[in-house]
């Protein structure tokens, strides 16, 4: 990583002031040196806990049996609901579409009907469990970074359920 020192030519309040601010580039964009050290380091945090939940996420095996059929009224309670009965963690990026598709509902004319009459529960089952697979094997861990950047409560999206890996 080669880091360019460049002048930016941005000037003070004061207009008399010929002062400018050094700044280091990372490619990518632009750091002020004067920026807090803190705020890298956790950036640098953040993106190295990415890297591990998407790894740890790659490896889980999805189940291959299905429970019986699930009654459920929307998709985020359907989520917690497959969480329960096979014991394993949804994914940050599934935790996400489930609420927006939740969100998607509200004013629509089916809005206070169970979702499980409009959609057969067994089909919507499925549905979340390709969403799942796609997350789990594709999701790139520096968009997750910066999704959890941008979200200070994104820690309420990641599931607690730890199955144990099997050791192969």
């Amino acid at each position: 990583m080669q880091s360019d020192v460049t002048m930016n030519p941005r000037a003070s309040d004061d207009s008399s002031s010929s002062d400018v601010e050094a700044e280091i580039s990372d490619g990518d964009g632009f750091l002020p040196i004067d920026r807090p050290h803190t705020v890298a380091e956790d950036e640098v945090s953040l993106l190295m806990r990415a890297e591990a939940y998407q790894g740890y996420m790659k490896e889980l095996p999805l189940p291959t049996s299905r429970g019986s059929l699930i009654p459920f009224t929307s998709w985020v309670g359907l989520g917690m609901s497959i969480k329960e009965l096979y014991g394993q963690p949804l994914h940050y990026l599934t935790n996400v579409l489930l609420q927006r598709w939740d969100q998607a509902r509200l004013g629509s004319d089916s809005e206070v009907q169970s979702l499980d009459l409009i959609i057969h529960p067994l089909k919507a089952e499925a549905t979340i469990w390709l969403v799942e697979e796609i997350h789990r094997l594709t999701s790139s861990h520096l968009q997750i970074a910066e999704l959890w950047g941008s979200d200070p409560m994104y820690h309420m999206l990641i599931d607690p359920i730890i199955p144990k890996l099997s050791q192969s």
